[in-house]
């Protein structure tokens, strides 16, 4: 955010000439030119009219980002003030129950605002086939459309007045009331509430993988490189959080977990591919792990026992929840008879171009 706003408050800039501001502007890729054409469209075939060619500034993606960004930090109170309403509320009506009763609650919540989030009165679904080929359709992930829906909401917003206004460093220009009370603006603060409520709940209570607004989305790209190493994400996502835990005696805890792994058949029988994770990821420069023959080391026995018994709880939670997710599928049923459905495929483009008018 620093590195683009007021990069255009600078009188010098002023002075120049339109073709050197044009000529800093896209050198320092704030903006791009885009061509476009009319199209002339006959029975046989389509032509484009280079005469009428247009040619349009527009700002670049990580300038739209960095807006984007800070526009979330400019008006982070009244995001803010609708998330602690939503959660006093909430709190007060769960207090006293169950995780079971809790969890039902938070659904409900769950789906109402991710209705309002989504806006569109379309269904979005996943096409894909399992290990045995065999194809299978399922919803698309909640969080993968909240993505969508905020990249969207970053176009709608990156008009060329606010890019400039941005760009210039006009930060009274954000907090004047007119600027507020636009209705994109409105929306943005709802939407980012509603997201910022959603990420919560499912912190919580676990109902999506959230790929795109917590570290897994980094910790998904990292365990690409070692799925060789480790027999599954979750076995991989305990192993990163334990590492990154151990403060005292570091080698010794890891060495102690790495057997704790192996012995329990969750890693590979390959100690140089666990050593080349280590180094990568975790920034160690080792060759070895110590072997302890049993009863050699009373206690590195005792951490490898709290360790596995640390897994079986682990591995126990997982299957309890997908358990409950068999005997209690959540299904979303509809009365409108002509509700659209799309594939993943399109289903972003659709967004893109329905919810906000992005071209």
């Amino acid at each position: 955010m620093k590195k683009y706003f007021g990069i255009l408050e600078n009188k010098n800039l002023n002075l120049l000439a339109e073709e050197d501001q044009l000529k800093f502007m896209i050198e320092n890729e704030l903006f791009y030119l885009s061509n476009s054409y009319s199209i002339g469209l006959t029975t046989t075939e389509i032509k484009i009219n280079e005469e009428n060619q247009t040619i349009e500034l527009k700002p670049t993606q990580v300038v739209i980002n960095s807006f984007y960004s800070f526009l979330k930090e400019e008006l982070s109170r009244d995001i803010n003030q609708q998330f602690l309403s939503f959660f006093n509320d909430y709190n007060d009506r769960v207090y006293g129950l169950s995780n079971k009763q809790q969890k039902k609650i938070a659904l409900k919540h769950f789906n109402k605002l991710f209705k309002k989030a989504k806006v569109l009165k379309a269904s979005f679904v996943k096409r894909e086939k399992d290990d045995n080929g065999i194809e299978l359709v399922t919803n698309m992930n909640r969080f993968d459309f909240l993505k969508g829906r905020q990249n969207g909401q970053k176009k709608q917003l990156a008009t060329t007045e606010n890019i400039l206004e941005f760009l210039n460093g006009k930060k009274d220009y954000f907090k004047n009331e007119q600027f507020i009370n636009k209705p994109s603006t409105k929306q943005f603060i709802e939407f980012e509430a509603n997201l910022k409520i959603l990420i919560s709940l499912n912190g919580q209570y676990k109902f999506e993988e959230d790929f795109h607004f917590t570290d897994l989305a980094k910790l998904k790209n990292q365990f690409a490189n070692f799925g060789d190493t480790f027999k599954s994400f979750d076995i991989f996502i305990f192993t990163h959080k334990k590492i990154q835990s151990f403060t005292k005696s570091k080698m010794a805890y890891i060495t102690s977990l790495y057997d704790a792994l192996f012995e329990m058949n969750l890693v590979s029988n390959n100690k140089a591919n666990f050593l080349n994770y280590l180094n990568l990821e975790h920034q160690l420069e080792l060759t070895k792990l110590k072997y302890f023959e049993p009863e050699e080391n009373k206690q590195h026995d005792q951490r490898v026992l709290q360790f596995k018994l640390e897994l079986q709880e682990y591995i126990s939670k997982k299957i309890n929840s997908l358990t409950e997710e068999v005997e209690n599928p959540n299904v979303n049923t509809s009365k409108k008879k002509n509700l659209k459905i799309f594939t993943d495929k399109d289903a972003l483009d659709y967004l893109f171009k329905n919810t906000f008018n992005c071209k």
